[in-house]
């Protein structure tokens, strides 16, 4: 897993609250697939679940968790 990009989504989505696949591959000038990809490991780590019947993502508490370690470990 691409631990920057893993990062970045999940500060992308902390920002905005909650982003489809395309509006967070915008926001971060990445394809969309390996935008989706990645969202698709985060989901199976638990981290972000799908808001909206539109797919839209936003953070669980435990991708909070996980943006907040990163933060303290300098990541």
């Amino acid at each position: 897993m691409d631990g920057s990009l893993e990062r970045e989504i999940l500060e992308v989505l902390a920002a905005h609250g909650q982003l489809s696949v395309p509006g967070i591959a915008d926001a971060l000038d990445r394809h969309p697939v390996t935008v989706d990809r990645q969202c698709y490991d985060l989901q199976t780590d638990g981290h972000i679940v799908i808001a909206t019947s539109g797919g839209a993502y936003k953070l669980t508490e435990e991708g909070r968790s996980r943006l907040e370690r990163s933060d303290d470990e300098g990541v």
